[in-house]
């Protein structure tokens, strides 16, 4: 137990440290941006590309990843379906943002790698193959889009424009053909970018400290509930699915269960600064998320003996 909270621990206190040194003036309000810019084009493409380097590819497990891709299609439907209420389009596209996506390389992937080894590892990296293309570029891409938050006409020319301004989606693609064709990663570059990938929690939770703001009207804590709670009822249903439903083998199918119930991701608050969103409400539920996903999961581990 103690190892847990301790693990726990190391997760959340770059959000605190981040939030304690901005209110002591150390950093400014709009700082956090230049943290956003070292974890989208810097931290995490060198992440994607040593976690491929490191993958063994279980061509048995490959299922793992087709699946990780349909849910994710389907959370986004789900998503802009029950916003539909939202009448501000920043505001949708944020709400949007915070309930699709599974935040695996800043909590699940360390998460399975402490209390379920190499095999639990593995399973989390498949899933992140199909995972990880929505949450680093396709939400994105989708959200925007589809509610048409510049109020323009998307073209086809948009959404290749968009595609190509997200480095972690075009790092992803590449790799996920790599790794289709069988072309390992050289030595010394997963060398680079394993240290500076290494660099990505830290900075992603930083960052996320830096955004974060204490906001405790209504209307603010309304909006949170609301996204929050479509969010844990997909898991939970997903959940479900995964551990009833699906054909893999038991441990495959516990660490699934877990997926299921991933916070926010980090990058949710970076897209919605793109779209001149709401970025301390965005960071807000995904502070919040993080505790909640942290208390489910903890649980979760005990209950199903896979500690």
């Amino acid at each position: 137990m103690q190892t847990i909270f301790i693990k726990l621990a190391a997760m959340l206190i770059p959000v605190v440290v981040g939030y304690i040194l901005k209110k002591a003036g150390f950093f400014g309000p709009l700082d956090y941006r230049i943290m956003a810019k070292i974890a989208i084009n810097i931290t995490l493409p060198c992440a994607v590309v040593s976690s491929f380097a490191t993958m063994e590819l279980d061509r048995t497990l490959l299922g793992v990843t087709a699946l990780a891709f349909v849910v994710n299609l389907i959370q986004f439907a789900y998503a802009f379906f029950t916003s539909s209420r939202i009448q501000d389009k920043r505001l949708r596209c944020m709400d949007m943002f915070c309930v699709t996506g599974f935040n695996m390389g800043n909590f699940l992937i360390p998460f399975a790698q402490q209390f379920m080894g190499s095999a639990g590892v593995a399973v989390t990296a498949l899933f992140d193959a199909g995972n990880s293309p929505m949450c680093t570029g396709g939400h994105y891409i989708g959200a925007t889009t589809a509610v048409n938050v510049d109020g323009k006409k998307t073209t086809l020319a948009d959404i290749g424009r968009k595609m190509a301004s997200s480095p972690p989606f075009l790092v992803y693609m590449v790799m996920i053909l790599l790794m289709i064709l069988g072309v390992r990663v050289p030595d010394p570059v997963a060398q680079i970018a394993g240290l500076t990938g290494n660099a990505n929690a830290f900075v992603s939770m930083f960052m996320i400290g830096l955004m974060f703001e204490f906001q405790f009207e209504k209307e603010y804590i309304h909006a949170a509930a609301f996204a929050l709670a479509r969010r844990y009822l997909f898991g939970a249903a997903a959940a479900l699915v995964f551990y009833f439903l699906t054909p893999f083998d038991l441990l495959v199918r516990q660490v699934l269960v877990l997926i299921a119930f991933a916070p926010v991701t980090s990058l949710a608050s970076i897209f919605t600064e793109n779209v001149k969103g709401n970025v301390g409400l965005c960071s807000f539920i995904t502070s919040c998320s993080f505790i909640i996903s942290s208390v489910l999961i903890t649980a979760l581990v005990f209950l199903m003996g896979v500690a």
